[in-house]
């Protein structure tokens, strides 16, 4: 037997089985689900890639380039799979949530259309949360703070922590720290001032008490259902 030949035999066929897991492994990550719907209020539909528009349902999963949109009275809040950072989507609201994977989190940018969001960020550990607007940029590592877009400017109110604002079209930039507002304009304008308690928006989320559990169920690559539990607050 020729021992040489079957070494350089077995070592071609690793080869393949490895660069076949690696395309496997590469098509899997492309396609790996980044945040889950937690609550639905009303109506709210969503997008993904040339599908037409769909209804959201509690336990939706989103992926990277979902467009969601909610109606007169909508609202969803929907959590990141990687550290349960949270955002809640008011009525009248339109974004595209995106996410970029690393080894342990998602960078996560949402691109707001307009409307009124929440974000309540967890501590990032490598990548970071950025809300970008046509006129402005928020980044955080870790903090909590509504945001309030519309054609003409957009308002931060900050509740914890601290927010880089940016206006990108001045180039100006604020740091909005809990119990301020930072004021963004389509003009380049960029000014802060304290919070009027009364102009923070209200969250249909935060009557929750205690911690709270989702289950979803789904199939594995052997036909065996299984059970999802994700507990949040």
């Amino acid at each position: 037997m020729n021992y040489r030949l079957t070494l350089f035999q077995f070592k071609i066929k690793l080869k393949k089985i490895i660069f076949t897991f690696i395309l496997l492994f590469s098509n899997l990550f492309a396609e790996e689900k980044i945040a889950i719907a937690t609550k639905i209020i009303g109506n709210a539909m969503y997008v993904r890639g040339d599908q037409s528009e769909s209804i959201i349902k509690k336990g939706q999963i989103f992926e990277t380039g979902d467009i969601i949109t909610t109606k007169k009275g909508g609202f969803v809040a929907l959590l990141f799979i990687d550290d349960k950072t949270a955002l809640k989507i008011k009525e009248k609201s339109k974004l595209t949530i995106t996410g970029k994977r690393s080894a342990r989190s998602i960078a996560k940018e949402i691109k707001l259309e307009g409307g009124v969001i929440r974000a309540i960020v967890n501590k990032q550990k490598q990548s970071g949360f950025i809300i970008r607007t046509s006129v402005s940029v928020a980044s955080v590592k870790g903090t909590d703070f509504w945001v309030i877009s519309n054609k003409l400017n957009d308002s931060l109110i900050g509740l914890e922590g601290k927010v880089e604002f940016s206006n990108i079209i001045s180039g100006e930039s604020l740091e909005i720290i809990s119990g301020k507002t930072g004021i963004s304009s389509s003009s380049g304008d960029l000014q802060s001032f304290k919070t009027d308690p009364k102009n923070i928006p209200d969250d249909p989320s935060d009557n929750a008490k205690g911690e709270q559990k989702l289950e979803i169920q789904f199939e594995d690559a052997s036909g065996n259902k299984k059970t999802l539990v994700i507990k949040y607050k």
